[in-house]
Formats: C-alpha cells, sequence, structure tokens
C-alpha cells in the first residue's frame, strides 16, 4: 500500500503489487510494506525543500535478521541492498535521481509466533521547490500467486511525491494509511479489505483509488498477451492434428500394402482381395471386435448313397465355414 499526495484534495491510492511473470524462484523473505514522505515545514518558501521520506517493510522472521541495514546484516544478503528509484516524472524529481535514498531499514519489531519482523527508517533529502515525481523498491520472485499458482513475479511499491504548493499556500502533507502486508484473498470470491488512514491537514477529503495501467511500465498486461498467443499456437496445432486424422480415414487404394494380404479396414470393397468378404459399401467397415472383413460363410453338402436289394438309403452331411478375423 502506498500514500500519494494531491494538490487539492488528500487522496490515498492503494497501489497493487504489479506481478509479472519472469522468475521461477518464490521471495518467501519480503511481506512488502510502504513508502511515504512529509515536508518538514510545509510552509517552506525557499528554492529548496526538505522532506522525510519514511520506510516500512514487513520480512519473515527469522529468515531475516532483526537488526540494523535490513536486509543486508541478515548472513548470505550482503549484496541485496538497492535505491528507491524514479519511476514517473523523472524530469521534474527537483534532483532526486542523484543523490537517490537506499532501501536499507532497521528492525523495530519481531515475532517469533507470527513469524514476521518489521522494519523501518526516515530519511530527510533535499530537493527542488515544486518537483513532482515518484520513486519505487522494485523487485522480482514474489510468491506464488493465482489458480493455478504462478511463482517469480515482480512486485513494485511505489510513492509519488508533490512539491508544488496547494491553492491553500502551503506544500500537502499527504495522508498516512496503516495495513499489513501482505493481504489474503480468496479467488474469485470478494473480499473487504479495512485500511485505516489518518490526515494532518485538518477537512482534506480523504479517499481510495486503483492505480493506472502505464505502459512499458506496470507490464501485467504483457503476460496476458502470452496467454492469447499460447491459446491461438494450441489451436493451430489441434487444427493440424484434425487434419492428419482426416487423412488416416481416407480409403486406401488396392494397391496398398495393407490391401494385398487382407481385405482390411478402409480398403475398397471393389479389391480383389475384398471379393467374397463380408465387404460392403464404398470400404471395408469391419465390427468394433475386428480389424479386416471376414470371408463370408460357406456350406458344402455331401450326400452318400447305400443301396441294398430293395432300398436305397440316402445320408446328407452339410459343413459351415464360418468367416474368421478376430482380433
Amino acid at each position: 500500500m502506498i500514500v500519494l499526495p494531491g494538490n487539492k484534495k488528500n487522496i490515498v491510492a492503494v497501489i497493487l503489487l504489479f506481478l509479472l511473470y519472469l522468475s521461477l524462484i518464490d521471495c518467501i523473505h519480503f511481506n512488502g510494506g510502504s513508502i511515504r514522505w512529509a515536508p518538514i515545514d510545509p510552509y517552506d518558501n525557499s528554492s529548496f525543500v526538505r522532506i522525510t521520506i519514511t520506510q516500512s517493510y514487513s520480512w519473515s522472521f527469522p529468515t531475516i535478521k532483526c537488526a540494523n541495514d535490513v536486509p543486508i546484516t541478515t548472513s548470505g544478503r550482503s549484496g541485496e541492498n538497492d535505491n528507491l528509484t524514479c519511476v514517473v516524472d523523472c524530469g521534474s524529481d527537483g534532483g532526486y535521481s542523484s543523490k537517490p535514498i537506499n532501501i536499507l531499514t532497521d528492525c523495530i519489531s519481531s515475532s517469533s509466533s507470527l513469524g514476521m519482523m518489521t522494519s523501518e527508517r526516515k530519511s530527510n533529502i533535499t530537493l527542488s521547490a515544486g518537483a513532482h515525481f515518484s520513486i519505487a523498491y522494485q523487485g522480482s520472485a514474489w510468491r506464488a500467486l493465482g489458480s493455478p499458482a504462478k511463482s517469480g513475479l515482480d512486485w513494485s511499491i511505489v510513492c509519488s511525491i508533490d512539491l508544488r504548493k496547494r491553492s491553500d499556500g502551503f506544500i500537502n502533507t499527504p495522508p498516512v494509511a496503516t495495513v499489513v502486508s501482505p493481504q489474503y484473498v480468496i479467488v474469485n470470491r470478494t473480499t473487504q479489505i479495512k485500511i485505516p488512514t489518518s490526515d494532518a491537514n485538518a477537512g482534506d477529503d480523504v479517499r481510495c483509488r486503483w492505480s493506472v495501467y502505464q505502459q512499458g511500465y506496470r507490464r501485467r498486461r504483457r503476460e496476458d498477451q502470452n496467454e492469447i498467443d499460447m491459446y491461438y499456437k494450441r489451436d493451430l496445432i489441434d487444427d493440424e492434428i484434425v487434419q492428419l486424422r482426416r487423412r488416416r480415414r481416407e480409403t486406401k487404394g488396392c494397391d496398398d500394402d495393407d490391401c494385398k494380404s487382407r481385405c482390411k479396414k478402409d480398403c475398397k470393397c471393389s479389391c480383389n482381395i475384398c471379393k467374397g468378404t463380408t465387404c460392403s459399401g464404398d470400404k471395408c467397415k469391419p465390427s468394433e471386435d475386428q480389424y479386416y472383413c471376414p470371408s463370408t460363410a460357406t456350406t458344402t453338402k455331401t450326400t452318400k448313397i447305400t443301396t441294398t436289394g430293395l432300398s436305397t438309403t440316402s445320408v446328407s452331411t452339410t459343413s459351415e465355414t464360418p468367416g474368421t478375423g478376430f482380433i
């Protein structure tokens, strides 16, 4: 959650964590946080204005050590220091990019039972009057989210700084919102998240609003496009498979190797090999338990006549040869 200022009205902007599918390792040690700022003297009329930037972060404990200079004081994480970088309107950052603030904070509380540790640090910086820009703490490999779960997601915590004077003549002090990070919600279920807020400027209108997508910065839509491309390619593959199956059902010619030795499935009934079988129609269509058309049944009748004196005895024997061809 991030706090942003407004010129005439104070607005609390709830910025979603922007998730991108770029890495394959879950960030199980970092739980998010907030960045906020406030002018040291809101009535300062000089060419340069001093402000305080406050960073508050939540970490997994004891994975991350409760100490100063979190997280680099934890063993194996000495290279994890970074800066809050300008991401929006950097041409009017009042000189911030030449002297950025790092993301190191100091432990202020920890709980073994909850497995959580909170760190915070306040940093003072001097900027040109009238500066307005946004800074962010960004990283990759956020914990797996969604259904089905997707891991290796990018995240971004953003803070907008605006030193332009309000219509009533002084620099706005942004409202402060307090919410535990992360917040868990169930897929396809409406969830209410209460966000307590406070404002140093009495009478200001405090609201929540959704963040707005910006091309090239918040890149969630790229993932959606990849999903569209994937389904498109899958459809093409399915079409090719259908075509292959259709060719397999074509009638086989009499010169086909399968139709020379036996009247097999899909051989033409006009082939010599199919004569005298149960093949009917255009091609051989055997039953489910046969793979070729069996021969038709034949009947052999043998008559034996025996004559003795005045009488004649006739004995007839009939035999039937059924078709064969069971698998």
